[in-house]
């Protein structure tokens, strides 16, 4: 199952980049009729709320899967930096979500590495978003 995110305003889905039996990427969700491209969610398909608490196996598709996310936000939009985290909140408390998410290039110094919905940040219309993980997808698998 993959997890509906949301932002108090009712649920939200985000579309899937990519799935295994193991992990599952998709991408932050459009909100109404924009979206923010590349800001990606990597999950476990088991629902576990650390990443200490993944299988060997589990930790290994994870690891790979962030990287090929990685990779694949570099290629496709060429971003000044890519960030990645777990911040040890989850959805419901039992859901571990790495977030990845682009730094464009020509974003002003003053915007903090983490303010992904800063208002000089490209914004896509909803309707592109599809397309961009197709790209991503793409990208991920070469």
């Amino acid at each position: 199952m993959i997890c509906d995110k949301h932002n108090g305003a009712g649920p939200l889905v985000s579309p899937v980049v990519s799935a295994d039996e193991l992990v599952v990427v998709t991408h932050r969700p459009a909100q109404e009729d924009w979206v923010r491209p590349g800001y990606l969610f990597v999950e476990p398909r088991r629902h576990v709320a650390t990443l200490n608490q993944l299988d060997d196996a589990e930790t290994v598709a994870f690891a790979r899967t962030v990287r090929s996310s990685i990779s694949a936000l570099r290629q496709v939009l060429e971003p000044a930096h890519v960030f990645t985290f777990v911040a040890g909140l989850s959805v419901a408390g039992v859901h571990l979500h790495q977030h990845i998410f682009t730094r464009p290039v020509g974003t002003a110094r003053d915007v903090a590495w983490h303010d992904a919905d800063s208002p000089g940040v490209p914004r896509m219309r909803s309707s592109e978003l599809s397309g961009l993980c197709a790209e991503l997808a793409a990208a991920m698998s070469n």
